[in-house]
């Protein structure tokens, strides 16, 4: 007979008789070795019961001969602050029941959670019941959430090439060579042709929690086309820009321009200086002494010989620029500018100077160099060109490959020296800050003094007019804050992106200011960057 007594209905575990009576077992401690051997090792030990059933009792007929009972596996639900993820803890059963599929569900719903369950992660959780033991608990996720996905905004997709593309991209010979001389015909285009495509932003995809709220999708930035001249948008797609003219096309940030276009194959003495209100292409060379103007793109394919570049566009030189050697602080022979991207081979005794980037394929040589943004000398990627003596008056990044050179030639970097008229500009605000505080103390006397007027049309025509006047200023006011809080976001942008990037050595001789710290490097330095942190120059490597 067996000393156990199990109820299928209640799941509750009893001896069969008290031990007094049975004389079986004789201590609790062999009642619980008895019981781990038993088919029911794995119900939960109700330590209190069997405490009583060996402890001296007159009336042990009243004790409870339960001694252990079934539980059935339990599910909590958490759900994360953010209400994003839920996560299930799962307590196995101890004889009892498993966790079903649709008990899991029901805890979920009752614990709020309705959107993002993953039906495969919690099915894997519950099939780790039979791997762990009796009356463990274990956790896994079960439900997420979905942030939103915000939208793009508009894009320009360019639907020509321009010159400048031709220039950087030479044709390909048979077996994969590339003639540098052979650019191809230069590019044009005819009324009609189209130029750029508008691609509209789109709204994003909303997100939601796992309680089922929904949270809203920032939608992209639109922009439209900007016809510029030369073009227009096409009367049958208000997202496509057409040419309005025959000329060479120009790409611009949101558009394009179509210029007309004159062709030299040198600039020198024969032609005379060049002036022209569209863009220039020359095949070969800029002579000495010679002035090349345009408002559209400038386009050299051979060398810029002690001349003098300027274009209101964009300029590439293919070859390089090269002017006469200095002596001391003489005027540069060789002068190139322009208000957008600068791309050239080489240069050297040269005073280039880009409202954009400046990019120098392989070195640039006792020149002095300045960008608005970025100046690059070596290909894009991983730049490995030279920045050899002379001075960058300004620009927020530059990456190079060598800075100086071994025999400790000067070399003089200046990095975000918009700092100092950023700097000037808070200084007015702040001076004028004090002007408007001043302003409003006197309007405070004067309404005092009105108040007192004893006649009142007096003393209402007074109030009136310093009630306009305090509206003016208040108004002043907040148009001066709007104004330090953009100058701030200036400072601290500038200071956060301006930064000097070594890819292969800098030599000793290198001076360089970022903002108003200065620093002098006397010895050789491997790879690493220089940028400002807390108002100091510092090197990581």
């Amino acid at each position: 007979m067996s000393v156990f007594l199990f109820n299928e209905q209640t799941g509750e575990l009893a001896l069969s008789a008290h031990p007094i009576d049975n004389g079986f077992p004789v201590t609790s401690a062999q009642l619980i070795e008895l019981l781990e051997q038993s088919d029911y090792c794995e119900l939960e030990v109700l330590s209190g019961n069997i405490g009583k059933l060996f402890s001296p009792s007159k009336n042990y007929q009243q004790e409870s001969l339960v001694i252990a009972k079934a539980t059935d596996a339990s599910i909590v639900i958490n759900v994360d602050e953010k209400n994003m993820v839920a996560e299930a803890t799962l307590t196995t059963a101890k004889g009892g029941a498993l966790l079903s599929m649709e008990a899991a569900q029901a805890a979920l719903v009752k614990a709020g959670v309705k959107k993002g369950i993953s039906p495969r992660a919690l099915d894997t959780f519950l099939g780790q019941q039979f791997s762990h033991p009796a009356g463990t608990s274990y956790s896994a996720i079960v439900a997420h959430g979905r942030n939103p996905k915000e939208g793009s905004d508009a894009r320009f997709v360019r639907l020509c090439s321009t010159a400048q593309d031709r220039v950087l991209s030479p044709q390909a010979k048979e077996g994969g060579k590339v003639d540098m001389k052979d650019l191809g015909a230069i590019i044009t285009v005819k009324p009609g042709t189209p130029l750029m495509q508008r691609v509209a932003a789109t709204p994003g995809e909303d997100g939601y929690t796992v309680f089922g709220d929904m949270i809203k999708a920032t939608p992209g930035k639109e922009h439209q086309l900007q016809p510029f001249e030369g073009t227009k948008i096409d009367p049958n797609n208000p997202n496509m820009l057409i040419a309005d003219c025959k000329g060479v096309p120009v790409a611009l940030p949101r558009g394009m321009r179509v210029d007309d276009v004159l062709c030299f194959h040198n600039v020198d003495v024969s032609t005379g200086h060049v002036d022209f209100d569209g863009s220039v292409i020359i095949s070969g060379d800029v002579k000495d002494g010679m002035r090349v103007k345009a408002n559209g793109d400038i386009t050299v394919l051979g060398f810029v010989e002690s001349g003098t570049i300027e274009s209101q566009s964009a300029v590439t030189i293919m070859l390089g620029a090269i002017g006469r050697k200095r002596e001391n602080e003489e005027a540069f022979t060789c002068e190139i500018s322009a208000q957008r991207t600068i791309s050239i081979g080489y240069a050297q005794y040269c005073n280039i100077k880009s409202a954009q980037d400046l990019f120098i394929e392989r070195q640039a040589l006792h020149c002095n160099l300045s960008a608005r943004r970025l100046i690059r000398v070596g290909k894009a990627g991983n730049p490995r060109g030279k920045i050899i003596g002379g001075n960058i008056l300004d620009a927020m990044r530059i990456e190079t490959g060598e800075l100086g050179a071994p025999a400790g030639t000067k070399t003089r970097v200046f990095l975000a020296q918009n700092w100092h008229e950023l700097r000037s500009k808070q200084s007015q605000i702040i001076d004028f800050e004090k002007i408007l505080a001043s302003k409003t103390s006197a309007l405070k006397q004067a309404k005092e003094k009105a108040i007192k007027i004893p006649v009142a049309a007096q003393r209402q025509q007074l109030l009136d007019k310093i009630a306009a006047n305090e509206q003016h200023i208040k108004t002043r006011a907040m148009h001066v804050q709007r104004q330090k809080r953009l100058v701030k976001q200036k400072i601290s942008q500038l200071l956060a992106t301006s930064r000097l990037k070594i890819n292969e050595i800098m030599h000793p001789g290198v001076e360089l200011k970022i903002a108003k710290d200065t620093k002098q490097f006397s010895r050789i330095y491997p790879p690493h960057l220089v940028k400002l942190s807390e108002g100091k120059i510092t090197q990581s490597f």
